[in-house]
């Protein structure tokens, strides 16, 4: 392995996929649709048989949408038929990379910040970059899609679950591993924040990275096309939570979530939740679901 890899972490509908989008617009970057199996596929066994492995990989179901043939990768890998698993798990990025005609490969996959030990364990040079969004416009983000919590108090758990497991592992770890990106810095000041991530994964900057979406719509899965029916457009509304999320559920999330937004820099609109935001942000239940928020009045 030359080029350390490097992971695209946070909560899920943090602004993920556009930062894949910008980095996949690099002349020598190459950042697949989400893997998960990296973490799945990890028995505590370094050294694993590669027939097992290619056979295992084949057949899970976030692989098939990279439309890789599986042969590529034993090509990638050669005639070998045991080796390391982190070797493996590297071959199989490699192999997505050149078939595109790339030569670094990074990773983008939401829920990895929940074992992001294991994979530094794995990759002691990796970098973490930590998306981190508002969670309130995250929370506003699922009614987009069919996963995911279906109450606001249950979003504003997850949400602050994961940021708060990835902002203890990642700032325990020794300096140059772990990054923290703000999403709405990201959408207001691209050419800065782009140019502080590259500096981080040790990439020189490129100005295609910035007109990522006049690529990036042909090159999405029909699925992320559906689940993103905006990231290939120039974000906005970023802050679409204070005009399109009732006063009720912002006072719901922010009694269950409050403390994490504070700490992150986020303004809260009820410092005090009553006690009644309380109660039902106690009971996970959060009023109208969280489907219909975007169908809810303004406030």
């Amino acid at each position: 392995m030359t080029d350390v890899p490097f992971f695209i972490v946070g909560s899920a509908r943090s602004g993920t996929t556009l930062l894949r989008l910008m980095l996949n617009a690099h002349s020598r970057v190459a950042v697949p649709p989400e893997s998960r199996f990296i973490c799945e596929f990890w028995t505590g066994e370094a050294d694993i048989d590669v027939t097992d492995y290619l056979t295992q990989l084949a057949t899970h179901k976030r692989y098939q949408l990279w439309d890789l043939p599986v042969h590529i990768v034993r090509a990638e890998i050669g005639d070998r038929d045991r080796m390391r698993f982190a070797e493996a798990i590297d071959a199989t990025f490699h192999a997505w990379a050149r078939v595109h005609g790339k030569s670094r490969w990074g990773d983008k996959t939401p829920r990895y910040i929940e074992c992001m030990p294991l994979i530094l364990s794995l990759f002691p040079g990796a970098r973490f970059v930590h998306l981190v969004r508002d969670g309130r416009n995250v929370a506003l983000s699922y009614a987009d899609v069919p996963f995911g919590p279906k109450t606001v108090a249950k979003a504003a758990d997850l949400w602050a679950r994961r940021v708060r497991i990835g902002m203890q592992e990642g700032r325990s770890m020794e300096p140059g591993h772990y990054i923290e990106i703000v999403y709405e810095d990201l959408v207001e000041d691209p050419l800065g924040e782009v140019k502080t991530l590259c500096e981080f994964i040790d990439l020189e900057f490129e100005p295609d990275m910035l007109d990522y979406t006049e690529k990036a719509r042909s090159a999405m899965l029909p699925s992320a096309k559906t689940l993103n029916p905006h990231v290939s457009e120039k974000p906005h509304a970023v802050r679409a939570w204070q005009t399109e999320m009732p006063d009720e559920h912002v006072e719901i999330f922010e009694a269950v979530a409050g403390d994490t937004l504070s700490e992150l820099g986020y303004e809260r609109r009820f410092p005090s939740p009553s006690g009644k935001a309380k109660m039902l942000a106690a009971l996970g239940k959060a009023g109208a679901p969280v489907a219909k928020l975007r169908s809810s009045p303004s406030r």
